[in-house]
């Protein structure tokens, strides 16, 4: 605590806490984590002596840009440099340290934007610094600078005076003119991986006599997204809520996480199609009040742990303590690689579309619903080698007429019956030419609707040597009545959509029609629920479906109602 003031007949103390990010910020360059690549870089300008005018440093927030310009600035005006580092305990060290170093200048472009601050800067740069080596301008979010202030700026940038360097920081570096980039050294700083942010919180917790686990750790580190700066603000809340000892269980509340167990728990629900255990996860997920961005976050990351346990050797690579790889290893075997990764882009989709859904609770639950209903993965290498996978395979074709007759639905108007069974005792038996060896199998007789049903299979065999998924359709249909060229087809114990791929063949149909009844007719097909009877058809003379080429082909084009288009 701080020293104790009065006012009134009240007594209170000055606070003299330091949040960590700044009790912790780096010093020296060797102080810096996770940007090796810019430390080296400048350690060896200078070393060389070979530091340039201006400096551009671009990346992700909290991640050490502010705090590189300042070691720079210390750098370039330490009375003591050791190993080229800054010795931190001269003036002029500590007096940057403390921001009140009259030589080096930081700047919040945001609030001085505009052209007047940037003339105030080119006429102060000409004097020369007072107790420094050198007068150091340390613009931040530099990026919002206007466009008169960048171009005024870019003369004195090139060619500034001897004593003056520019070092510019910024989290947009596409909002930056190419002119200004042009002009000065630019340093693209990365996001810092959760190893290297956990094994930094390490060491201050050490240095700070606090207790903790390493699941803890993990679960600040994922959450700081890359940000040292954010892990660290995240670490001093944790600290106030959880004391000198951090235990994962009592920072789960406080940091928003969801249990392991939970997810675990939803996805075996789903693995299990187990609508029941799912609902009831979903009502505890809710009840703990999390965000839903993070809920899916945290799923997406769930599901990332399961698909790397499905490879081998490969759960040391997981951010978790050692019994969770073992777990995530252990689930991962009850789970199909590609089943992960078909869940996993449905939810990487879902994240986004959260932030813009009306109801985002119902739209997460719905999808959550939603994977119950999703299959299992089968590749397509076990659907050609399994045939007992194909249902054209899975009944005999027979055909049979008289018992199917009987049982005509009363759709079909009556007067289509009497006329039918007329024609039936009228009709004359099939006359075929064989004269013409091209003409053997039409049929130049009077046509009727017996005629039709007696040799339907021929239109089967015709269509299925050109397209077997019609084929495949056509087996399960009947042809019901006859007027006026036109032919009711009914449609029997077939799905909704065999009668619209019927429609869209309906010309090739027709054509087959015409090539075997030597007539053209219009023929339009009926789906009908009232007749209960398996329809068979018998084709004595049927050859089967010839097909040409790679089997491995055939076998596709059939399988997955494919064709050959060229």
């Amino acid at each position: 605590m701080g020293q104790t003031m009065v006012h009134g007949h009240r007594k209170f103390e000055t606070m003299s806490y330091q949040v960590l990010s700044l009790k912790w910020r780096p010093q020296t360059f060797n102080d810096v984590v996770g940007q090796d690549h810019v430390t080296q870089t400048l350690i060896n300008a200078f070393a060389k002596d070979r530091i340039a005018q201006g400096y551009v440093f671009t990346g992700p927030r909290g991640i050490g840009k502010t705090t590189m310009a300042r070691l720079m600035a210390k750098g370039l005006n330490c009375q003591n440099p050791v190993d080229h580092e800054p010795c931190n305990s001269c003036s002029n060290c500590r007096e940057i340290t403390e921001s009140r170093n009259m030589d080096v200048l930081e700047i919040d472009g945001a609030s001085n934007r505009g052209i007047d601050e940037i003339r105030n800067l080119r006429k102060n740069i000409k004097f020369s610094p007072m107790n420094a080596n050198y007068k150091v301008y340390i613009i931040d979010e530099v990026h919002m600078l206007t466009t008169q202030a960048f171009n005024a700026l870019l003369r004195t940038l090139e060619e500034p005076p001897p004593h003056g360097k520019f070092i510019m920081c910024t989290t947009d570096i596409h909002k930056m003119p190419a002119t200004i980039i042009s002009r000065c050294q630019r340093f693209d700083f990365n996001r810092i991986s959760s190893t290297i942010i956990s094994d930094r919180m390490k060491y201050i917790l050490d240095e700070e006599k606090i207790t903790y686990d390493s699941e803890s750790l993990s679960a600040i580190s994922r959450k700081a997204d890359g940000s040292m700066r954010d892990a660290l603000s995240i670490l001093d809340q944790v600290i106030s809520f959880a004391g000198e000892k951090i235990e994962f269980e009592k920072i789960s509340s406080i940091l928003g996480l969801i249990p392991y167990d939970l997810y675990f728990n939803l996805t075996t629900a789903i693995k299990e199609k187990n609508a029941e255990n799912l609902v009831q996860v979903l009502k505890h997920i809710r009840s703990l009040g999390t965000p839903l961005e993070d809920v899916v976050n945290g799923l997406n990351q769930h599901l990332r742990n399961l698909l790397i346990g499905t490879v081998q050797g490969a759960e040391s690579s997981l951010d978790v303590n050692p019994e969770l790889q073992e777990r995530y290893t252990a689930e991962a075997k009850h789970w199909e690689r590609r089943d992960l990764m078909r869940f996993s882009q449905v939810f990487s989709k879902l994240e986004p579309t959260l932030r813009r859904a009306a109801q985002p609770q119902i739209l997460l639950e719905m999808n959550l619903l939603k994977m119950l209903e999703m299959d299992l993965s089968v590749s397509i290498e076990n659907i050609l080698n399994n045939p007992t996978q194909n249902i054209a395979e899975s009944k005999p074709v027979k055909y049979e007429i008289p018992e199917v007759i009987e049982k005509i639905p009363t759709s079909v108007s009556s007067q289509n019956i009497t006329d039918d069974k007329k024609v039936e005792k009228k009709a004359a038996p099939i006359k075929k030419e064989t004269t013409n060896p091209e003409k053997k199998n039409k049929v130049k007789e009077v046509l009727d609707l017996k005629t039709i049903k007696t040799n339907w299979h021929q239109i089967i065999t015709k269509i299925g040597s050109i397209k077997t998924s019609i084929a495949m359709v056509l087996e399960h249909t009947l042809p019901m009545a006859l007027n006026n060229k036109k032919l009711d087809v009914a449609v029997v114990d077939q799905p909704r959509f065999s009668l619209d791929r019927l429609e869209r063949n309906r010309q090739l149909i027709e054509n087959t029609f015409a090539e075997i009844f030597d007539q053209n007719i219009r023929i339009a097909f009926l789906f009908n629920e009232d007749i209960h009877e398996e329809i068979k058809h018998e084709m004595p003379d049927a050859p089967g479906i010839i097909t040409k080429g790679d089997p491995i082909v055939n076998r596709i084009i059939e399988v997955f109602d494919g064709e050959i288009l060229r």
